[in-house]
C-alpha cells in the first residue's frame, strides 16, 4: 500500500514509522526544510501519562474573567475577527464542565497508556539518543486551592490504574534534592514515576533516519496545497508546485493546518493553534537544576532536563495564526524557573522560542477516518503531542490497514464533533 503522510512533526513522524514497519511505502509531505520544524521543535519534554487533563476545566470561565486584561495571565485570549475562532472558543468553553473534564480525560489516559506502551517498544527496537529519562513527573503547588485540586486529581488517577502519590516538602526533596534551594514556599506535590521525558526534537530527528532506512521518501519544503478526489476517495495529492502524486491512503498529520487542508474537501476540522513559549537554560556544571521533571501548578509551567540543558515551557496563547515572540510570555515561564530553581543554570544564556499546539475543543486529539474513503486524520493532540505520538500513529495505521485496533476508534473520530 502506498501511503501519504502530511507533516513531519513527532506525530507524522511516528505514523509514518509505524506504517512502514508494517510494509507500507510511504511518502511524507512537509512544508518546512527538516523534521520537527514547528510545534515538536523545542516543547516541554514531558512524556505525561499522570497529566490526561483537558485545559478547559470546569474553573476555566471564572478564571478567564479573573485574568481578563492580564497580559501575563496562564491562559490569554487575544479575540480575532475570525468566526472560527468565535466559533472554537464558544465550544471549548462549552466543554469546561466536571463531566465532560473526566470524560474526556479518560479518553486521553487510554491513549497515553498505549502510547506509552508502543514508546517502550520502539525505544526496545532502536537506540536512540535524545535525553531520554524515566524518572517520573513531580507536580508542585503553593497554594491551597491548588493543593485541594491535586488531591482530586490524584484521586481520580489512582482510581484510573495511574499511581500518583501525594507528598509533602520533605518527601519532594527526597525525590528531587534541588528542590532543597526553591525560593518558592512549596505546600507539596505529587509524584508519579510512570512518566518520562525527552527531546522530541533529537528523537523525531532519529526516526527520520530511522524511516529513511525502511524506505521512506521525505519531501521537504513540499506544501500540500488539495486533493483530487474520485468517487468519493482521494485519487491523489496536489502540491504547492502543482506536482501530483497519487496514493492509496492519505493521513493529515500537519497540527494547525489540517483545518485548510479540511476545508478543501468540506471537511470541518475543529483545531486551532493555542501558542506556548519555552526557554533552553544552559546547565553546565550547576549541580542545582532538576534532573526530575517538574510541573509547577500555580504558574502552569513545565521543566525538563535535556542533558545538559533545563527545558522550561509553557503559558496558553489563543491568537489566532501568528507566532511572534511575547517577551512578557517569556520571562512568565523564566521566572517560574527562577522561583524554584534560582540557580540551576544561566537565565541571560537562555534559549527562546515559541510555538502553537493544534488544540480541539474538547482537547482529545482526532485519530481516525473521514468521509472520505482512503483520507485519514491523526491530528489535534494540543499540548500532549509528545506524549499521544507513539499511541496515536499505531492507532491510525490499525485503521488504514484494517487490523483491530486496540481502543475504541469512536472515542477519537471527527464525528463526535
Amino acid at each position: 500500500m502506498n501511503v501519504a503522510v502530511i507533516g513531519a512533526g513527532v506525530i507524522g513522524i511516528n505514523t509514518a514509522y509505524q506504517l512502514a514497519k508494517q510494509g507500507c511505502n510511504v511518502s511524507v509531505f512537509d512544508r518546512n526544510s527538516r523534521v520537527a520544524a514547528e510545534t515538536s521543535f523545542a516543547n516541554g519534554g514531558q512524556i505525561s501519562i499522570s497529566q490526561p487533563f483537558p485545559w478547559n476545566s470546569p474553573d476555566v470561565p471564572r478564571r478567564l474573567i479573573k485574568w481578563l486584561g492580564r497580559g501575563d495571565a496562564p491562559l490569554l485570549f487575544r479575540l480575532q475577527p475570525d468566526p472560527f475562532m468565535w466559533k472554537w472558543g464558544i465550544d471549548f468553553l462549552y466543554s469546561a464542565n466536571k463531566k465532560s473534564f473526566f470524560k474526556n480525560a479518560l479518553k486521553v489516559l487510554k491513549l497515553a497508556h498505549l502510547s506509552k506502551q508502543t514508546f517502550q517498544e520502539i525505544n526496545t527496537a532502536e537506540t536512540f539518543e535524545f535525553d531520554h529519562e524515566t524518572r517520573g513527573i513531580l507536580k508542585l503547588f503553593s497554594t491551597k486551592a491548588t493543593a485541594i485540586e491535586a488531591e482530586q486529581l490524584c484521586e481520580w488517577l489512582n482510581k484510573n490504574g495511574v499511581n500518583q502519590k501525594l507528598l509533602d516538602q520533605n518527601e519532594l526533596e527526597k525525590i528531587e534534592p534541588a528542590l532543597a534551594n526553591a525560593k518558592t514556599k512549596l505546600l507539596g506535590g505529587t509524584y508519579s514515576e510512570i512518566d518520562e521525558s525527552g527531546d522530541a526534537r533529537k528523537f523525531t530527528d532519529h526516526m527520520q533516519r530511522r524511516c529513511m532506512d525502511l524506505g521512506v521518501e521525505f519531501k521537504f519544503d513540499t506544501e500540500v496545497a488539495d486533493f483530487i478526489i474520485k468517487n468519493h476517495k482521494v485519487s491523489a495529492i496536489k502540491t504547492s508546485q502543482n506536482e501530483i502524486f497519487e496514493f492509496d491512503s492519505v493521513v493529515i498529520c500537519n497540527g494547525v493546518n489540517a483545518r485548510f487542508l479540511g476545508q478543501k474537501i468540506g471537511l470541518k476540522i475543529p483545531v486551532y493553534p493555542v501558542k506556548g513559549y519555552s526557554v533552553s537554560i544552559p546547565v553546565g556544571n550547576k549541580n542545582t537544576a532538576p534532573k526530575v521533571s517538574i510541573t509547577d501548578m500555580e504558574q502552569h509551567v513545565v521543566m525538563s532536563r535535556l542533558g545538559n540543558r533545563l527545558r522550561a515551557a509553557g503559558t496558553a496563547e489563543i491568537n489566532g495564526y501568528t507566532t511572534p515572540p511575547n517577551r512578557i510570555r517569556e520571562d512568565m515561564v523564566l521566572s517560574s524557573v527562577r522561583g524554584i530553581f534560582p540557580d540551576a543554570g544561566d537565565f541571560d544564556g537562555a534559549e527562546r522560542w515559541c510555538g502553537t499546539r493544534p488544540m480541539t475543543t474538547d482537547c482529545v486529539p482526532i485519530i481516525g477516518p473521514t468521509p472520505v474513503k482512503n483520507l485519514f486524520l491523526n491530528v489535534g493532540h494540543g499540548h500532549l503531542g509528545w506524549t499521544l505520538s507513539a499511541g496515536s500513529a499505531r492507532l491510525i495505521t490499525e485503521q488504514i490497514l484494517n487490523i483491530r485496533t486496540k481502543l475504541d476508534i469512536s472515542d477519537y473520530s471527527v464525528d463526535r464533533f
